[in-house]
C-alpha cells in the first residue's frame, strides 16, 4: 500500500488542508505571456512526505525551539526553566500526596499550541498554500499564533503566576455560604472545635445531603431512561464523584471533620448508581410508552425534588410537630449539652427544631435553587400566561398581556429591587417571605413572561388538524392543550426555552447586588477572608467563570441530547418524533 492509499494518512492530510488550505504553487508565464500557468511541485506522491517533514521542524521548534536562535519561539525546555525561575509550585492530588510540577504542565500546553502554529506555518509554506487561495493561509497561520498567545497568557497565570489557596481555603464556603459554613466548621466533631469554647454550633448539614440523595436519583434515573450505552453516563458520573470526593477529602486548608461529607458523597454516588440501573432496566424491558410513563414520572419527582429542597432547608411548623410526635426533640432546647459534646442530637431532634433561615444561605446553593425555580416555576407560570394569552375570554387574556408586557418592558435587576422593597407590602398580609424567597418568586415571574412568549410562539405552529383530531376523539379542552399542543409547542421550541433557562442561570450572578451572599458575590470578597491572600482577586473570578461556564454548556448539551431524541436534528425529523 503506498502513502496516497494509507487511510489514515488520506484522513491528516484532509484535516490539514482544513486548517492550512490546499497547496499551491507559483505563477509563471509561457509563450511570451501569451499562457499562465502555475507550477506546482506538491503531488499525490510527494504531499505526506512535505507534511512529515513540517512536522518534524514543527516539533523541533515546540520542544528545542529558543535554545539556539532567540528569533524562535521558547521551546518546551525553555518554557519549564522559565516557569521554575518563577516559583510555580507543585500540584498535590488526592489523598495520596501526588505531586506534579506546575512547570512541567505548563510547558506541555504550551509547547503543544506551540507545535500546532509551527506545523500550520511550515506546512503553508512548504506546500505554498497562499499561491492557492491566499486569505484562508493568513487566517489559518493568523489563528494558529493568536492561540498561542492565548493559551500561553492563560496557561502562564493558571500554572504560574496564580495562587490558588484563596479559593481552595474557602471551597465550603464557595458552595453553601459563611453561615452553612460555620454550621459545619464550629460544631463538636469539626477539626476547628478544639475544645468547647470553640464549639458553639448545631451541625445542620445533613440538610443538604438530604437534597443531595434525591437530586442525584433523579439525576441518574433520567439518564437511565435513554437508550445509550451505560458507560457513557457511569463513566463521567463517577469521574464527577470521585472530583467531589477528592475536594472534600485533601487535607490541604481543611478545617471540618471530612469523614462525614465523604461517607455522604459515597451514599449519594451509590443512590446514583441504583437509580441509574433500575431506570436503565426499565426502560429495556418495557414497551416504549412505559418508558415515557417514567420519564413523565421522573420530571415530576424533579419538581418535587425543588419544593422539598426548600421545605428541609427551614421546615414549616407542620413538619416540625410531626418529627417530635414522633419522638424528636428540639434540638435548640439542648444546644449547651449539643455544644459542650454531651449530647449527640438525631435527626428526628434536628428536624423538630428550627432549620436554617433562607437569609442563611449562601454560596453556590443559592445560585442552583433561584435559577432552579427560574427554570420550574418559570415554566409553570410560563404555561399559564401563554395558553391565557391566547384565550378568547378577556378574564384570562387581559391579566396574562398585561403581566406578560409588564415584566418584559423593565431589566431584571429593577425587578429584584422591586423584590426586596416592594413586593413586601403586598405579601406581608398572607406571607412573612425573607429575600431569597422573594427572589425565588421574582425569578421565577420574570422567566415564565420570557419563556410564555417562546411557547406562544409554538402554540401557534401547532397544526389546527391535530386539534380538530383531538376534539373528534373527544378530548376536553383542556385535555387538547395539554396532550396535544403543549407537547407539540414544547417540542418545536425546546432550543429557546433552554436558552432562556441558560440567561436566568446566568443571572442569578445580579443576587449580589441586592446584597445576598450568592457564588459571585462570596468569589469576589475572598481576598478579605484573610490577610494571606490581599490583593488575590483574579483567581475567585476566574473560578466563578468557570463555574457558571460549566453549567451552561451542560444545559446546552442536555438539550441538544433531548432534541436528539425527539428527531429534531435531522430534516423531517419531526415525523420520527
Amino acid at each position: 500500500m503506498s502513502l496516497r492509499e494509507n487511510p489514515n494518512i488520506v484522513s491528516f492530510l484532509e484535516f490539514e488542508e482544513s486548517i492550512a488550505g490546499k497547496s499551491g504553487g507559483f505563477p509563471t508565464d509561457h509563450h511570451s505571456g501569451l499562457l499562465r500557468t502555475r507550477i506546482k511541485w506538491v503531488t499525490a506522491d510527494n504531499s505526506a512526505i512535505l507534511s512529515a517533514i513540517a512536522m518534524s521542524l514543527a516539533l523541533f521548534f515546540g520542544i528545542f525551539g529558543g535554545m539556539y536562535e532567540e528569533f524562535l519561539f521558547n521551546g518546551y525546555f525553555e518554557l519549564v526553566a522559565k516557569a521554575e525561575a518563577q516559583g510555580a509550585a507543585s500540584m498535590i492530588i488526592g489523598p495520596i500526596g501526588l505531586s506534579i510540577p506546575q512547570s512541567q504542565i505548563y510547558g506541555v500546553i504550551s509547547a503543544a499550541v506551540i507545535i500546532f502554529a509551527w506545523w500550520v506555518t511550515l506546512t503553508a509554506l512548504i506546500k505554498w498554500t497562499p499561491g492557492k487561495t491566499m486569505s484562508t493561509a493568513i487566517l489559518g497561520i493568523a489563528t494558529a499564533w493568536i492561540v498561542v498567545v492565548a493559551v500561553r497568557g492563560l496557561s502562564h497565570f493558571v500554572l504560574v503566576e496564580a495562587d490558588w489557596d484563596v479559593v481552595w481555603a474557602n471551597r465550603v464556603l464557595l458552595v453553601v455560604g459563611q453561615q452553612m459554613t460555620e454550621q459545619m466548621t464550629q460544631s463538636p466533631g469539626s477539626e476547628s472545635c478544639i475544645d468547647v469554647a470553640n464549639c458553639y454550633g448545631i451541625n445542620q448539614n445533613w440538610r443538604l445531603w438530604w437534597i443531595l440523595y434525591p437530586t442525584f436519583a433523579v439525576f441518574a434515573s433520567a439518564y437511565g431512561t435513554n437508550a445509550e450505552k451505560p458507560a457513557r453516563f457511569l463513566v463521567p458520573f463517577t469521574l464527577v464523584s470521585l472530583a467531589l470526593i477528592v475536594v472534600a477529602w485533601v487535607p490541604a486548608e481543611i478545617n471540618y471533620y471530612k469523614s462525614v461529607p465523604i461517607m455522604n458523597l459515597i451514599k449519594a454516588t451509590l443512590i446514583g448508581y441504583l437509580a441509574y440501573g433500575a431506570s436503565f432496566y426499565y426502560c429495556s424491558i418495557s414497551e416504549e410508552y412505559k418508558a415515557n410513563r417514567l420519564r413523565r414520572n421522573i420530571a415530576i419527582a424533579a419538581v418535587a425534588t425543588f419544593f422539598f429542597a426548600i421545605m428541609i432547608m427551614n421546615p414549616p411548623e407542620i413538619v416540625k410537630d410531626f418529627a417530635a410526635t414522633l419522638g424528636g426533640t428540639p434540638a435548640i432546647a439542648g444546644s449547651d449539652e449539643i455544644t459542650s459534646g454531651a449530647v449527640v442530637p438525631s435527626t428526628l431532634d434536628k428536624l423538630a427544631g428550627d432549620g436554617i433561615e433562607a437569609s442563611q444561605w449562601g454560596g453556590l446553593f443559592v445560585n442552583l435553587i433561584v435559577a432552579t425555580a427560574g427554570c420550574v416555576l418559570g415554566f409553570g407560570i410560563g404555561v399559564v400566561l401563554a395558553f391565557g394569552r391566547q384565550s378568547d375570554q378577556p378574564f384570562f387574556s387581559v391579566p396574562s398581556v398585561a403581566l406578560i408586557e409588564l415584566v418584559r418592558s423593565g431589566p431584571l435587576i429593577c425587578w429584584l429591587w422591586f423584590a426586596v422593597f416592594l413586593m413586601p407590602d403586598i405579601m406581608d398580609p398572607f406571607y412573612n417571605a425573607e429575600d431569597i424567597i422573594r427572589m425565588l418568586l421574582m425569578f421565577g415571574i420574570f422567566g415564565g413572561c420570557y419563556i410564555a412568549e417562546v411557547l406562544r410562539g409554538g402554540l401557534q405552529a401547532v397544526d389546527s388538524g391535530q386539534k380538530e383530531a383531538a376534539l373528534a376523539l373527544g378530548l376536553s379542552p383542556f385535555q387538547t392543550k395539554m396532550q396535544v399542543e403543549l407537547p407539540n409547542a414544547v417540542r418545536t421550541t425546546l432550543p429557546s426555552i433552554v436558552s432562556v433557562f441558560i440567561g436566568l442561570w446566568k443571572d442569578t450572578t445580579l443576587l449580589f447586588i441586592i446584597n445576598i451572599l450568592d457564588f459571585f458575590k462570596l468569589a469576589k470578597d475572598l481576598p478579605a477572608t484573610d490577610l494571606r491572600f490581599l490583593g488575590n482577586f483574579l483567581e475567585p473570578l476566574y473560578v466563578t467563570a468557570l463555574v457558571f461556564w460549566v453549567f451552561a454548556f451542560y444545559l446546552s448539551r442536555i438539550s441538544m441530547k433531548i432534541e436528539k431524541s425527539l428527531g429534531l436534528v435531522r430534516e423531517g425529523g419531526g415525523e420520527a418524533a
